[in-house]
Formats: structure tokens, sequence, C-alpha cells
């Protein structure tokens, strides 16, 4: 989905939660990190958070905004271990 997107889908898009919870790494870090933030979060089939758009919107204010200013990624991220 393009940021763009006059209609986006229901749920936010993986890209858009990895820019919302960006530094947290895991899954279980990411859905602790957006339920702390008072955000209802369920989790997909691989353990991924999965949020409502309109909850995030309701809950954050309308302050969408900042998740979407990255584009989705195109292809393989690769992570330098640490």
């Amino acid at each position: 989905m393009n940021r763009n997107d006059p209609h986006p889908g229901a749920d936010l898009e993986d890209w858009e939660i990895d820019n919302a919870c960006a530094g947290y790494v895991q899954n279980a870090a990411r859905v602790r990190f957006l339920r702390g933030l008072g955000l209802t979060v369920r989790q997909k089939p691989n353990a991924r958070p999965l949020v409502n758009r309109a909850h995030y919107d309701i809950v954050m204010g309308g302050r969408s905004d900042h998740v979407g200013k990255a584009e989705p990624p195109d292809g393989i991220r690769w992570r330098v271990p640490i």
C-alpha cells in the first residue's frame, strides 16, 4: 500500500507499525510498547502486532502522520547482529 492511498486498509501495515515501534526488534516488545500506549493490539499467527487504524487514530489523537513517514520497504531488510 502506498502512503498516499486515499483508502488505507482497516489495519496498520507492517511497515507502519515498524515506524511507530522504532527501536523495538522483537514482536513481543512491539506488542508491549503498543499496549503501553493504550492501544488494543491483537497478534497475527506470526506474532506480529495487529492494530486497527481507526483505533490508533482515536488513541493517538489523530496523529497518524508520524506512522507513515517512510515508504514501505521494497526488498529484503538485512539486520546487522549487535
